[in-house]
């Protein structure tokens, strides 16, 4: 529960995202590529996940090709080489929260600390800044997590834990 988004939060979340065939979004710590898959099936619009480890966008890309996916795919990389600024909407379910877990880790293959927690939500805050108005995130079991003050609150799950918010300016 901790690292998969629920099903039914996949669908309200591309829901809330109003996606169309021009829609890039990028899903920010993809894992297995749950998000991607299930909001592709729903959407014409194009999908990314990006993930640090390279077994879990394996799994990614062996699910896609089972499904036979054309609108979804998946990145091995670390997110500070991406240019987010190729993306108008972005799903970010607490991708870095495994950086502060105490016994709930996917594996030990990351060096994990609050400094690099820290770090990598420095950096998606700053890219997040740059990024042209009407761009949509939807954030999930993120409450920690703060956006740019260019970023307003658009609506909210009765359990403040889904949020969608869109760039102002």
């Amino acid at each position: 529960a901790t690292f998969w988004t629920p099903n039914e939060i996949v669908k309200t979340a591309a829901d809330w995202l109003g996606l169309n065939a021009s829609s890039k979004v990028l899903d920010i710590g993809s894992g297995v590529g749950k998000f991607c898959i299930i909001a592709s099936q729903q959407s014409d619009a194009q999908f990314t996940g990006i993930e640090i480890r390279e077994n879990l966008v394996l799994e990614a890309n062996r699910i896609k090709n089972q499904f036979g996916l054309n609108n979804c795919s998946f990145i091995c990389s670390d997110i500070k080489e991406l240019d987010l600024s190729a993306f108008n909407a972005f799903y970010y379910y607490n991708p870095f929260c495994e950086h502060l877990a105490i016994d709930e880790i996917i594996d030990d293959s990351l060096e994990l600390s609050r400094e690099n927690h820290r770090r990598y939500e420095d950096l998606v805050f700053e890219q997040l800044s740059t990024l042209k108005k009407g761009v949509r995130i939807v954030t999930y079991q993120s409450s920690e997590f703060v956006l740019p003050s260019s970023y307003r609150l658009v609506r909210m799950n009765e359990e403040g834990i889904l949020v969608l918010w869109e760039k102002e300016n």
